[in-house]
Parts: C-alpha cells; structure tokens; sequence
C-alpha cells in the first residue's frame, strides 16, 4: 500500500509533464505504441514509400477500370489489402532474421523459432484478414461491373485519408518518425 506521502508526490510530478509541445515531438510521440502498424489507420506509414503506394493504387486502378464512385472505392480498398499483406509478410521476415542470427546449437534453435512462431501468429492472422478483405473486396467489385452500363466511363481517384490529412503526402517530420 503506498503512503499519504508517495500518492502526494506521484501527484505533483505528474502535474509538471504536460507531454510533448512542439509539433515534431507531438508526431514523434504520437507513434509510441506503433509496433508493426498491420492495425494502423494510416495506410501508409511514415517509413513506407508513399509514390509506391501510389503507382500501387494506380495499377489497380488502370487495371480493373472502375466507373462508379463504389466501385473506385473497393478498387482502393483492394490496394490498401495488398499494401497491408506486403508489411505483414515484411514484418514477419523481419522477426524470423532477427531471432536466428545463425544459431548453431539445435535446442537453442528449436526455442529461438517458438519464440519467433509466438510473434509470427498474430502477422499471420492479419495477413488472412487482409487477404479476405481484398477476395471479397474483388467479389463486389466484379458482381458490380455485371451491373455497370456498357458505355461508362471511368472515374477519376479522389484520395481522402482517413485521418483527416492527404494521405498521399507525408506527415510532417516523418523523417524523425519512430516506427
């Protein structure tokens, strides 16, 4: 149980931190609990290539014409579940090297790539959640071009970004994001 005292001094030195106050320790601290960003609300990250996302976005656009507003918006959503299966399986590369720096020793191995799988379930599990977003995703889009007038034309892309901001710029100071 703690004292009168050490609640009373837990108080006052909380008082003083009122968290980052400028704007590159604002987006700094703002990715603290980013770990792999496969939940993140941000399609592309601040470590990731957004022009690659984009010419991502616009292949799949210039390969499945869409025409309606709905259909560009599965098109896209289709994109994004690529881009999101591309981190997993970047991110799952990245936890089996980095916990098997060449072990020679097989026990030490064997425990090694438990600890790894442990980490590696939850990659996995987003990787087929995206998987049968972009599946169903395409299912949609392909039961609407059935429906869609012989002489449509397609839509031009307006890209709006889930937090708020042009998603197809970067943050600002994302080049002192911590990821």
């Amino acid at each position: 149980m703690r004292t009168d005292a050490q609640i009373e001094a837990s108080r006052v030195n909380g008082a003083k931190s009122q968290g980052p106050v400028t704007a590159e320790g604002k987006q700094k601290s703002s990715q603290n609990a980013v770990k792999h960003g496969l939940s993140a609300r941000t399609i592309v990250l601040c470590n990731e290539d957004h022009a690659l996302f984009e010419q991502l976005e616009q292949d799949y656009i210039g390969s499945l014409t869409p025409t309606t507003a709905l259909e560009l918006h599965i098109v896209q959503r289709i994109a994004e579940a690529h881009w999101r299966m591309r981190r997993a399986w970047a991110v799952e590369t990245a936890l089996t090297d980095r916990s098997n720096p060449r072990l020679d020793d097989d026990l030490r191995t064997a425990k090694a790539q438990e600890q790894v799988e442990k980490q590696i379930e939850s990659v996995r599990r987003a990787v087929v959640g995206f998987e049968r977003t972009q599946d169903s995703d395409l299912a949609e889009f392909h039961r609407l071009r059935k429906l869609r007038p012989p002489d449509a034309k397609p839509i031009r892309p307006i890209r709006l970004g889930v937090s708020g901001r042009d998603s197809t710029q970067p943050l600002q100071g994302a080049e002192s994001c911590i990821v």
